[in-house]
């Protein structure tokens, strides 16, 4: 079957989260790469293909990088990459070859072993020009090519590693985010805050499935708390820092240590550019260790998720937050609570929402089925805690050892 069938699914996959099953060759190829779903019906993208796509310059590099998991074009390949290193060996600076021998990585066993097969390798064009020309806009024997196809070696030797170790079946997403265990799940990647969802929802949608309600000054209090709830169910990222709230509440109650989600001077609470998040001790001792989007990286590193497209810079993910934030504080899911003389502001779950938390539709997804989403937010924060109080010792036993 021609390689050339499986770009279009594969950019699917790369670019949407998920494409259809069914091909025999995405059936060979991406097993350990991405999770099969629970009907069988799609792949659906994994954060091993994330962590590849973050050491490669394009999504069509990836695409290749996959591809080059046939041993047909990998071999192809190798044998390019061969007559390369044969060149770069006959140059006076030998940092060229020791270079290309590192850049190649796991490759540089297979493009070895394509040396020792062909003594005398030349540089020919291969049986896959059409599909090179898709993928690297120019074929592969070409020498400005070469870059590109180093790292897609490279890359392809983790990918052979992974196809090894199948990853786990993961299930579609409960769009009213009504079961947070189904939806907050090993695997599970989540869009950057303020995107759309997908074509195939597995991937937890950055823009909820629900519109922001409007006009609830027409409606009495227990509907507006019901549609306001509705919508934080149904919006992944409004759901996870109003989660972050209601456990700061929580844990707040029990007098055991504590979270604190600060402002900093000069910002608007409605739109803040940086949140900063504090954690305070058994004792009540606050230690600033630095801000919410690093917080939820660590959330979601926990639970072995992570967001999709790869690539989100902190400032754009900051920008999405502080929509979010924006929203919450309108539908008094969150509010901000000003600062005294001295002091920053800071936010506060809403009183009238975390009421709706412990009501018969609030209690399911703040409760049972959060159970381990809350732990991770909060193991996260002391661990947080510890490894900043760790540091500042290792600070101060390094300044006190140069002074001595």
């Amino acid at each position: 079957m021609p390689l050339d069938i499986a770009i279009k699914p594969l950019r699917q996959l790369l670019e949407r989260g998920s494409c259809p099953a069914g091909s025999e060759a995405l059936n060979r190829m991406l097993p350990g790469l991405a999770h099969p779903c629970a009907n069988g019906n799609n792949w659906v993208i994994s954060q091993r293909l994330l962590l590849a796509r973050a050491q490669l310059n394009s999504d069509s590099e990836l695409v290749a990088a996959l591809l080059a998991t046939d041993e047909a074009l990998c071999d192809a390949w190798c044998t390019i990459m061969a007559a390369r290193c044969r060149e770069a060996g006959t140059l006076a600076d030998p940092q060229v070859l020791i270079r290309l021998v590192s850049q190649l990585d796991g490759a540089a066993a297979w493009v070895a072993a394509r040396l020792e097969q062909q003594k005398t390798a030349t540089i020919q064009p291969t049986p896959f020009v059409s599909l090179e020309r898709q993928l690297l806009g120019a074929s592969a024997e070409q020498n400005q090519v070469s870059p590109s196809l180093t790292r897609i070696l490279a890359a392809a030797s983790r990918m052979r590693q992974w196809q090894e170790q199948p990853l786990a079946a993961i299930d579609k997403v409960k769009e009213d985010g009504s079961r947070p265990d189904i939806n907050w799940c090993k695997g599970r990647l989540i869009q950057r805050p303020g995107h759309k969802a997908i074509e195939f929802q597995y991937v937890l949608s950055g823009e909820g499935s629900r519109p922001l309600p409007t006009k609830l000054h027409h409606l009495g209090d227990k509907n507006q708390s019901l549609l306001v709830l509705e919508w934080v169910l149904a919006n992944p990222w409004a759901y996870l820092l109003a989660l972050i709230l209601y456990e700061q509440n929580v844990w707040q109650v029990e007098s055991s240590g504590g979270l604190l989600l600060e402002l900093p001077p000069g910002q608007s609470p409605q739109n803040p550019s940086e949140v900063q998040v504090l954690v305070a001790g058994d004792e009540g001792d606050e230690l600033l260790c630095g801000h919410l989007g690093e917080f939820i990286g660590k959330i979601l590193s926990s639970l072995n998720m992570d967001i999709f497209p790869a690539g989100v810079t902190e400032i754009e993910f900051n920008a999405g937050l502080a929509q979010v934030i924006g929203q919450l504080l309108h539908l008094k899911v969150w509010r901000y609570v000003e600062g005294l003389s001295g002091e920053q502001g800071y936010y506060q779950i809403h009183p009238d929402f975390s009421d709706a938390c412990f009501g018969r539709k609030g209690q399911p997804s703040f409760h049972r089925y959060a159970r381990s989403l809350r732990q991770a937010i909060r193991s996260q924060a002391k661990q947080w805690r510890s490894d900043r109080r760790s540091l500042g010792r290792t600070h101060a036993s390094a300044r006190n050892a140069s002074v001595a």
